[in-house]
């Protein structure tokens, strides 16, 4: 693709001042010396004009009612969903610090210091933390469950 065929795809651009200062000043110096360039460019200015003289397209006070009242909405869910995470984060590490911290007081408080120091501790403690994760883990699947059902029927209403 020769100059005079870049500076042509430019010529609209120019019109619309989409252009930067350097390419601006290579279309008009290439304008002035073109003719074809230049006689394009002022029907590319004639056309400008035009379109600038029209009426701008307003959408009906309805529509733009209705688009703000439905941002509104969503927005709000957000807000509302941010809060229901952080909540749900909040809940799960205190319930998390509580039952990592019950088993060792329950041992303390039955067996004394000495109960603590038994070597089957460790195996019971395995035990019991392995049943924590599986039914934490069951509990966190039917909230997501739950919260993706409850979506859906957002969506549908």
């Amino acid at each position: 693709m020769n100059d005079h065929e870049k500076i042509r795809e430019l010529l609209a651009l120019s019109v619309a001042d989409a252009l930067t200062r350097a390419e601006e000043e290579q279309v008009m110096n290439h304008a002035r010396s073109c003719a074809e360039c230049s006689s394009e460019l002022d029907s590319w200015r004639l056309l400008a004009a035009g379109m600038r003289r029209l009426p701008t397209p307003q959408p009906r006070p309805l529509i733009v009612e209705r688009a703000r009242a439905r941002a509104e909405i969503r927005f709000a869910e957000e807000v509302e969903n941010r809060w229901h995470r952080i909540v749900m984060v909040g809940v799960i590490l205190f319930a998390w610090a509580l039952t990592l911290m019950s088993w060792p007081v329950v041992r303390l408080v039955s067996g004394g210091l000495l109960g603590m120091l038994d070597p089957r501790l460790n195996h019971a403690w395995l035990g019991f933390a392995v049943f924590t994760t599986v039914i934490w883990m069951t509990g966190g699947a039917a909230a997501v469950f739950l919260s993706l059902q409850q979506r859906r029927e957002r969506r549908l209403a």
